[in-house]
């Protein structure tokens, strides 16, 4: 077919072939997104690197595109066998990027994104050529642009809001593909007839493979998260308890095998806590009683961050706490508390209101009457994407600013000591408990009796208190009443050693890595290079 045969209709048909590959192809990116997203728990460098690996393969399907466009041979059946062809891979290839994560390799998954965007990169040259014309070339290509760019709007935003909220990542892998092989067998089916041959020997085979495919979904599919997941041992033989996908994320849990231990959640791959209440619980939860050594009388709490929903049933044993208000950006983790009395029975609790919305924006539309005596967040790990929102000094004033007099913004730096620099950055008090850093500007002068006696507040379902039911938890009482909170503020002030975090700096998720990007280490050549000794 060479370019002065093609028709007007052939080119209305090649700009309805380009929305659908805008479709397929940002609706694949955006899965590869939350896969390597997942596999690294979010780490600040994921996008870049999926993005720069799908940009390389569009760039070398372009090349694959020129050849084939050269070869002027049948267009349409060109582009039906490459959508195909596409399709597959990348379903195939999820399950086995699971499988090369489980080895704790990261390069070659960049290889599979790039493989799976040269392929539907290969296509929109194709379809270009459909669409030229010896008198209109500009005007037709312009336009197939921009259907192409219109249909990848669609897909990213129906993948992202839609599929990824209602559907698993395998089952809207799945929808994809689907739309792959109808958008294939389209094209064949008007090609047979134009040219009229038959449709069902080339129909037929392909709906033989799309069928076995999802027919084999589940042994395919068997072990995705848990060989994908960031933390974890392997081999794992043990299965998620429990699986929550949505827009907003992945939750996973784990459950308990050992006596005491208690099943574990997480969030985006890593650690998020533990289904656990009790002062000696393995979650370390004891930082939350801690509350009693840090505050006289926290009437009124803000939790940032439900997760597990451990922390706010262990402030709400404490008598002081009459209102408790928990922002969650994942409505998932309702979901999941549902197995466990004790937190689920915060969702019915007069004195708790769960709100699903962003921690820092809901805080940043408040008026500036409503405040609190305590603010708590057991908050993720300083080095993931996005961390910065909630370390930074412009969060830190914006929490002061909600604060009431003598309040106490008390949160886990997760061993990060400049998120303990920056808090006395903004605070005049600042002490520790454990890996937690609670920051105020009135000093902490509780004495260790009335700590005590603040410990004794917490109180069981009985109304009996929590420390005294037993020998152990008397003794973590002791522990607790002893424990020193000395005064770090000025000490920190005074120190040039650790880094400010600021929205602009995000050195909690680039910390030590000034430059970065330039440095011979990280560069795309040095990856590459890496990539050829294997």
């Amino acid at each position: 077919m060479t370019k002065s045969k093609i028709t007007i209709e052939g080119r209305s048909f090649a700009l309805v072939l380009a929305f659908f590959v805008g479709v397929i192809s940002l609706s694949q990116e955006i899965i590869w997104v939350r896969v390597l997203s997942f596999s690294s728990a979010g780490a600040p460098t994921t996008f870049a690197h999926t993005l720069g690996s799908y940009l390389i393969g569009i760039a070398i399907g372009a090349m694959i595109g020129r050849y084939i466009c050269n070869l002027q041979r049948d267009f349409f059946s060109w582009s039906a066998w490459m959508l195909v062809l596409c399709s597959l891979f990348f379903y195939y290839s999820l399950p086995l990027a699971a499988k090369i994560n489980s080895k704790d390799f990261y390069t070659p998954i960049l290889v599979l994104v790039c493989v799976t965007a040269a392929i539907s990169g290969g296509i929109f040259p194709i379809v270009c050529q459909l669409a030229g014309s010896a008198r209109s070339a500009g005007k037709s290509v312009s336009f197939v642009y921009l259907i192409n760019i219109i249909g990848a709007t669609f897909g990213s935003l129906f993948t992202g809001f839609y599929l990824l909220n209602e559907f698993s990542l395998s089952r809207a892998a799945i929808l994809i593909v689907i739309s792959g092989a109808f958008g294939a067998t389209i094209i064949l089916i008007i090609q047979g007839i134009k040219n009229k041959t038959s449709v069902l020997k080339k129909v037929i085979p392909m709906a033989i493979i799309f069928s076995l495919t999802f027919m084999l979904e589940d042994k395919i599919f068997d072990g995705f998260l848990e060989n994908l997941q960031y933390e974890k041992e392997y081999p794992r033989t043990q299965p998620f308890k429990t699986v929550v996908e949505n827009r907003s994320g992945i939750i996973t849990i784990d459950e308990a095998t050992k006596s005491g231990d208690a099943d574990i959640v997480y969030g985006g791959g890593i650690y998020d806590g533990r289904y656990a209440v009790d002062p000696r619980s393995p979650n370390g939860i004891h930082r939350c009683y801690m509350i009693a050594g840090l505050h006289r009388k926290p009437s009124k709490v803000l939790e940032i961050g439900f997760s597990s929903g451990s922390w706010a049933a262990a402030l709400m044993r404490h008598e002081a706490v009459n209102e408790l208000k928990v922002i969650e950006i994942n409505s998932g983790y309702l979901e999941v508390i549902k197995n466990y009395e004790e937190h689920n029975q915060l969702l019915s609790n007069p004195k708790v209101d769960i709100e699903i919305n962003d921690g820092r924006r809901w805080l940043g539309v408040q008026p500036n009457d409503v405040s609190f005596d305590f603010m708590l967040m057991n908050t993720t790990f300083h080095w993931r994407s996005h961390a910065t929102n909630l370390l930074s000094v412009e969060f830190l004033e914006l929490c002061k600013k909600h604060l009431k007099p003598g309040g106490v913004v008390f949160y886990n730096t997760t061993g990060s000591e400049d998120v303990v620099r920056t808090a006395a950055a903004v605070f005049k008090h600042v002490t520790m408990v454990g890996n937690f850093v609670a920051a105020s500007d009135s000093p902490f002068d509780i004495s260790n009796e009335e700590r005590r006696q603040n410990l004794l507040r917490f109180k069981d379902p009985d109304g009996s208190p929590t420390f005294l039911r037993n020998e152990v938890f008397k003794e973590e009482l002791e522990r607790l009443t002893k424990m020193p909170l000395p005064d770090m503020g000025d000490k920190l002030r005074n120190s040039d050693q650790f880094t400010i975090i600021t929205d602009d700096n995000m050195a909690c998720e680039y910390s030590k890595r000034k430059g970065y990007w330039f440095e011979p280490n990280n560069s795309w050549i040095r990856m590459f290079s890496k990539l050829s000794k294997k």
